[in-house]
């Protein structure tokens, strides 16, 4: 019995174009693993068509996370099917697609909050733990 591999998956490529890609995602994800270094594919900078989007969508499937901001549009953030690997893409008000990217690391960078963001945070809940001076009197 011989063992599967991707491509014995996918529809028959197109241009070729998400077979190579795929290529460049294993590779980064070796990266990864070994050195801990992280890869952004900017899919935008691609000659790619939209059967060719939807193929990619399939190849790299889906994983457990998901998570949608609204920081200056909506953002779209998805694991796929192999853990490190994950699709963001960034839209306008309007909906319009401002950026489409592969990341490859293990939490995307759009997710974490930010050092000014957490000091922010604490003094917010450190303001609302405090007691006002009404409060304490009837203490």
């Amino acid at each position: 019995m011989s063992t599967p591999v991707l491509c014995d998956f996918l529809p028959p490529p197109r241009t070729g174009n998400v077979v190579l890609l795929m290529h460049e995602v294993r590779h980064a994800l070796d990266r990864l693993v070994r050195t801990g270094e992280a890869t952004t594919i900017d899919l935008s900078t691609l000659p790619m068509t939209a059967p060719e989007h939807a193929e990619l969508d399939t190849a790299l499937g889906s994983g457990e996370v998901s998570a949608m901001l609204d920081a200056s549009g909506p953002s779209e953030v998805r694991e796929t099917a192999f853990p490190g690997v994950w699709r963001v893409t960034h839209r306008s008000e309007e909906g319009l697609t401002l950026g489409r990217y592969i990341e490859i690391v293990p939490i995307p960078e759009i997710l974490l909050a930010q050092p000014r963001d957490i000091a922010a945070g604490l003094a917010r809940l450190s303001h609302q733990l405090t007691p006002s001076p009404e409060q304490e009197v009837t203490s």
